[in-house]
């Protein structure tokens, strides 16, 4: 019986080291993360929370994420008792179940817009031409809602009554910053087909640094908060009160300025740091981040704003003005715009990488330019087949709009309930045919650009709702 063990465990082993060799010469990378997930499984965690582990969008082996067990009990029957639950406890329990009033206040507010002067596009001087006001609305990227990590059903006892809620994730975390720091290209060693070790790489810190790059808004923002940490935003007060203005700023503030964090340094003195604090701070913004930084959730106060009846029976019928390079906020909203009208959305120039690429084989940038015929801005991340779910809508507005033509006769024949362009000031094809046949509430003009100064703004924001990613304090600095 001890040889046939002995023999079973030799072939266990054989077996392995053939395994091992054949990931190694098909896939280095993916046999660098098998070891690193080894690892990091492996080590101590300085922090006393223990963890569960919930999906997140992988390729396997690599798709689970420990998150932090902020409920822990002694209930061996799993359910929650609300009166057994310490005071912090109890606290992240009205944050999953949406009775937390910080937070739910914060959801709640509408940033408003700002008015500007209109200038005259032909003068030159840029001074007012009319005491006419334009209305800038706030916009920003935002980050489509796969990539947060997934929640943890919990049965709770309430009163005596059980109810399910739905506990955030709030990933394990091994290092105090990450070592990702912007403008130090030398810390971004990351290839067009490794997101998912770059995501991984955020969701490990508890701090990870951001800052002002072509704009405030930025993508990288969001790749953090949706990775599940907690952005370290330098300068952030600077930003002024119209821009990132859909950012919790308080909580970002706050979570800067817990004892013990040290931003030059980079690492965190723990004998101070209250954990308690931050995991509250980084709960909260989660939870925000679902309910209002979505792409879904983007667009929904877009048809708020521009009171669009959603939720009539009229037959919708929508029409997306695209560009075929990449553009975040103009394939974040297509996004979030394909996800609430799908059959319903029809897309002039549609970009192809977020429908289409062949599933043969791991990637690499240069495949993929050779396949898109250029190269994809940030590589991609956070975008390319976001919308593979939806190709054949692709595939049919390739045949139906397949010209500029065709698309103008049919906002001539006022065919769609409302018209959106994606990146106004990039592609503006067909908008004075629109003004020509549609009311200002049904065309859309968004504007993702960084902050400089256009006077076509003015004209644009005349005869359709705007939103601007950028809005400076002065509105000199953009009309």
């Amino acid at each position: 019986m001890l040889m046939k063990k002995k023999r079973t465990l030799i072939l266990i082993f054989a077996f392995s080291l053939i395994v091992i060799y054949i990931l190694s010469r098909n896939s280095p990378n993916t046999l660098t993360r098998c070891f690193t997930t080894i690892l990091l499984s492996g080590q101590s965690h300085r922090q006393s929370l223990s963890h569960n582990s919930v999906p997140v969008p992988c390729i396997e082996p690599h798709c689970r994420i420990e998150c932090s067990n902020i409920y822990e009990t002694n209930d061996k029957d799993g359910i929650l008792r609300s009166e057994s639950l310490t005071k912090v406890q109890q606290q992240h329990l009205m944050i999953d179940m949406g009775r937390d009033t910080v937070i739910q206040e914060l959801i709640s507010f509408i940033p408003p817009y700002k008015l500007c002067p209109y200038r005259n596009q032909t003068d030159s001087s840029f001074k007012k031409s009319t005491n006419v006001t334009i209305k800038l609305y706030p916009i920003v990227f935002g980050f489509i809602d796969h990539f947060i990590p997934s929640t943890i059903p919990r049965k709770v006892l309430i009163n005596g009554k059980a109810i399910v809620v739905n506990q955030t994730c709030l990933p394990k975390k091994t290092k105090d910053f990450s070592e990702l720091i912007p403008g130090k290209i030398e810390t971004y060693k990351f290839r067009f087909e490794n997101e998912l070790d770059y995501r991984r790489l955020y969701s490990t810190a508890y701090y990870a640094v951001t800052m002002k790059k072509g704009g405030w808004d930025c993508n990288r923002h969001y790749e953090i908060i949706s990775s599940g940490t907690m952005p370290f935003f330098d300068q952030l007060n600077k930003a002024g009160d119209h821009t990132l203005s859909f950012l919790p700023k308080s909580i970002l503030y706050a979570a800067q300025t817990i004892p013990g964090v040290n931003r030059y340094n980079l690492s965190i003195d723990h004998k101070l740091f209250d954990l308690n604090q931050y995991t509250l701070l980084l709960h909260r913004l989660l939870y925000y981040a679902k309910h209002r930084l979505t792409t879904v959730k983007l667009v929904e106060y877009i048809l708020k704003a521009v009171e669009y009846p959603l939720s009539s029976t009229q037959n919708h019928s929508v029409l997306y003005i695209s560009r075929y390079p990449v553009d975040y906020l103009k394939d974040f909203m297509l996004h979030g715009l394909t996800h609430i009208f799908e059959e319903n959305l029809h897309v002039f120039q549609a970009p192809r990488y977020m429908y289409q690429y062949p599933m043969s084989k791991m990637w690499t940038a240069e495949e993929t330019t050779d396949f898109y015929k250029e190269r994809l801005y940030g590589m991609g991340y956070g975008l390319k087949l976001t919308l593979s779910n939806y190709v054949h809508l692709y595939e049919r507005d390739k045949k139906d709009l397949s010209s500029l033509a065709i698309v103008e006769n049919n906002i001539r024949s006022r065919i769609y309930s409302l018209i959106v362009y994606g990146s106004i000031n990039r592609e503006h094809s067909a908008f004075f045919v629109a003004k020509d046949h549609y009311e200002r509430s049904r065309i859309v003009a968004l504007d993702g650009d960084d902050e400089l100064r256009d006077v076509r703004r003015s004209e644009y924001a005349k005869y359709a709702t705007y939103f601007l990613r950028e809005i400076p304090d002065d509105c000199n600095l953009i009309l």
